[in-house]
């Protein structure tokens, strides 16, 4: 043993020593601080990522809840879905899924059959594959569940499909794979993997994963031994020669089985920073020897003073706190990890304000959405008890914006609700109102304390703002509307209950044409009957319960009759007759009008086929609809008909109202040429009551004009009426045009039209509607004398039945 004899070198040996030891010390306590940092700054982003990934599964069902609230509370799709309209329900899925980017949309029948499915190119006769869901939907109203499908994993809900009784199931869903892991490792920087247990093997099957093949292997390999344990667990794993610290959890799958989901972090990778710090520390132990211990201590407070501040910062990440300021500003290791920490935090808080823009703004129209429209009504339906409060909720839906889409294309449809979008709010206080865009040609108005009088003037407004017309790249538009007007608390007591009321006056006011129509509790019981009569409209024409009813029209310079007009009548085995404005409205909407018409056009050729053959050639009007005047093949099917029953032109006549030229003035006007040079005669039906211009007037290929008996009915009493239709006869003469007026009652009616120079009449003066046979009987016995040469669409010569 070598003894120091000189003290000095005894002290500064012993200080040495001393030294050293405090250094060495110091070196392991600071590498324990260090590694056990570490791993809570990974164990504590491990439990981040797993709140981030239930947070994502609460968000995804979430989304799927309200998607499928709006699907299935849709009057279309429920509509669809009562009648069959399978085209139409596989449509909607489709576009209705991919708005939320929905993997899978399925609609089950309540015998558990698959109505629809998106997810394979053939799924009739199919069954649902997870029953017990449409059975806990059955006793929760919905549900929602982890499923294993063709051996993949979905997150799925199921809610039914009301009318008012469940018809079908809902059922909407997103996959879990490794596009879904990438995400979740994009948001968390944690690696992300799936796995589920293999029957009678000792591996699992990865079903997602964001690790490299060998580790993916390692994984399957190294969670056999924990894959029937219950409960979230952290643990080391070693993968390819790599230490991780995972985060495990389960998901419970439906049919029992459970999913294991792991989020681990390499801890080689979150420790190398820290291994160049330990070489700089001790570099710095071995040259500070002479250093006092005030000094070292300042080190190992400078070394553990940002790894604190660091597992600070993590802390208030994991608690969902990104706006904090970084309080380490160094350009080392612990710097970087600093950066790395505001860079993550920076980027959660910034994809959550993303998140939170798409679930709460429309992006197209850049208004509020449906969510955000339903938070603003719910927190008004929820204000503080004893503090009374009322508001009114517009629904404005408008009118033939589904032709815009058809015929000038989806661009134009864009750029028009854009257009309505800025009218809205230019009309409105948006410091009081809220508008949101519901979905479609949908908007809804929150509009507080306001009463019925000044929500009527707010109708009237906002429908003046819309009826301007609107210039879209060379297209002349005009977006009217129909508005639904509900109040609280008198029209309902919950959001979906106000809504729903809000869309029955609006459909109110599109059928009557009354532009807005306030809430009605008798519109409950109206709709549900429309409804079922809806349904009975394709059985009505199988069996006959359709029938034509004819109406004669006089002649006032002959004073006989060579023309009828065919009015439809519904005889319902129970209801009994059905006047055709309370199912022709609603077969418009559908689209079954065309079938009908065709019934029409059948049935008037097969009746002037039969008169023709008693000598009675009568030529038949009938009645043309906006819908009608869309169909391209309306043309065709005329020529097609008319050459089965062998007839000429001047058996038939068409009749279309101004409103339906008017919906797309180019496209009936190429409809209206192609019928008119086949040789039918066509006149404006209800002329005076629509918004056309004489320069569409002036090119449109008719015949006649026919007065609208809202004129005719009270002239007599009415100066201005009477001025109207002395102006529209002499309109129509100095046109060339025939005059034809509707809804004579009276004998003074009759006299003053004369006088005035009009062409014939019609009303009930003359004669009801009859059925074919009494209207023969009526021919017989009237004052009239029937004389196909009175009317320019006959042939002369043909003989005549007097009365």
């Amino acid at each position: 043993m070598i003894r120091i004899r000189k003290l000095h070198t005894r002290i500064i040996f012993a200080f040495s020593v001393l030294l050293s030891m405090v250094l060495i010390v110091e070196l392991a306590v600071v590498n324990s601080v260090v590694s056990q940092s570490a791993n809570e700054a990974v164990e504590h982003n491990l439990l981040a990522g797993e709140r981030l990934f239930n947070s994502i599964q609460k968000d995804n069902i979430k989304r799927l809840s309200q998607s499928a609230g709006i699907l299935t509370s849709d009057f279309a799709f429920i509509k669809a879905t009562a009648t069959g309209d399978h085209n139409t329900i596989v449509s909607v899925l489709l576009n209705h899924g991919g708005r939320i980017n929905a993997d899978i949309s399925m609609l089950v029948a309540p015998d558990n059959r698959l109505i629809a499915d998106t997810f394979r190119s053939n799924s009739s006769d199919q069954k649902f594959p997870f029953p017990e869901l449409i059975k806990r939907a059955e006793q929760h109203g919905q549900t929602t569940s982890i499923v294993m499908l063709d051996g993949k994993l979905y997150q799925l809900i199921v809610v039914p499909v009301m009318a008012p009784l469940p018809v079908a199931w809902l059922a909407l869903g997103f996959v879990i794979d490794d596009k879904f892991a990438k995400n979740l490792k994009d948001l968390t920087g944690l690696e992300v993997s799936f796995l589920t247990p293999i029957s009678g093997q000792e591996r699992l099957n990865v079903l997602a994963t964001t690790l490299s093949a060998n580790r993916a292997t390692d994984l399957s390999s190294d969670l056999r031994k924990i894959s029937e344990t219950s409960g979230a667990s952290t643990k080391v794993l070693t993968l390819a020669n790599e230490a991780y610290l995972a985060r495990i959890d389960h998901l419970k799958i439906d049919d029992g089985t459970q999913a294991i989901t792991v989020l681990q972090q390499s801890l080689d990778v979150a420790l190398a920073p820290l291994f160049n710090l330990r070489w700089i520390l001790t570099a710095l132990g071995l040259f500070a020897l002479m250093a006092t211990l005030i000094a070292g201590y300042k080190i190992a407070r400078n070394i553990s003073k940002p790894l604190v501040d660091l597992s600070l910062v993590a802390q208030d990440i994991e608690a969902g706190h990104y706006s904090q300021a970084m309080v380490v500003a160094r350009d080392d290791e612990v710097g970087q990890l600093a950066t790395a920490f505001q860079n993550m935090s920076k980027g959660i808080a910034s994809r959550e304000e993303k998140i939170s823009e798409l679930a709460y703004r429309d992006r197209l129209t850049g208004l509020a959405n449906r969510t955000s429209f339903n938070i603003a009504v719910t927190e008004a339906i929820n204000y503080p008890s004893g503090q009374a409060t009322t508001f009114s909720i517009l629904l404005i839906d408008i009118d033939r914006f589904k032709e815009v889409n058809d015929i000038l294309g989806h661009h134009i449809g864009d750029l028009l609700l854009q257009e309505i979008s800025r009218r809205l709010q230019a009309s409105l206080d948006q410091n009081r109102t809220l508008v949101a865009r519901l979905g479609g040609d949908e908007f809804g108005i929150f509009v507080p304390t306001i009463d019925q009088d000044e929500t009527i003037k707010l109708s009237q407004l906002i429908l003046a703002a819309l009826d301007q017309a609107i210039s879209l790249e060379g297209h002349q538009l005009i977006a009217s509307g129909s508005i639904g007007v509900v109040q609280f608390p008198t029209d309902g007591a919950d959001f979906n209950a106000l809504l729903r009321h809000a869309e029955l006056a609006m459909y109110t006011a599109k059928r009557g044409n009354s532009g807005f129509a306030l809430y009605d509790p008798s519109l409950e019981s109206t709709t549900q009957q429309n409804l079922s009569l809806m349904a009975e409209l394709k059985h009505a024409i199988e069996h006959n319960e359709l029938q034509l009813y004819y109406q004669p029209k006089v002649d006032l310079r002959s004073n006989t009759i060579s023309e009828v007009e065919a009015l439809i009548r519904w005889i319902h085995p129970k209801r009994g007759v059905i006047p055709p404005d309370q199912f022709i409205p609603f077969a418009e909407s559908t689209g079954f009008i065309a079938t009908i018409t065709e019934w029409v056009i059948e049935r008037a050729l097969e009746q002037r086929a039969a008169w023709q053959t008693i000598g009675l050639p009568l030529s038949i009007s009938i009645n043309i609809s906006a819908r009608d005047l869309l169909n391209a093949k309306l043309p065709a099917k005329f020529a097609q008909l008319m050459q089965t029953h062998n007839a000429s032109p001047d058996w038939l006549s068409l009749e279309i109202t101004e409103s339906a030229i008017m919906t797309d003035p180019k496209g009936a006007m190429h409809v209206l040429n192609q019928l008119r040079q086949s040789g039918l005669h066509m006149s404006i039906d209800d002329f005076g009551t629509g918004y056309s211009s004489l320069a569409y007037l002036k090119k449109l290929p008719v015949n006649e004009l026919k007065i609208d008996k809202s004129f005719i009915t009270d002239m007599e009493n009415d100066p201005d009426d009477a001025t109207i239709v002395r102006s529209t006869i002499d309109l129509g003469h100095n046109m060339g045009l025939r005059v034809i007026a509707e809804g004579v009652e009276n004998q003074a009616t009759w006299d003053a039209l004369m006088a005035m120079g009009c062409d014939s009449i019609q009303g009930y003066f003359v004669s009801r509607p009859l059925a074919p046979e009494k209207l023969m009987l009526w021919i017989q016995n009237s004052n009239w004398k029937f004389s196909p040469s009175a009317h320019p669409h006959l042939p002369a010569g043909t003989d005549h039945v007097s009365s």
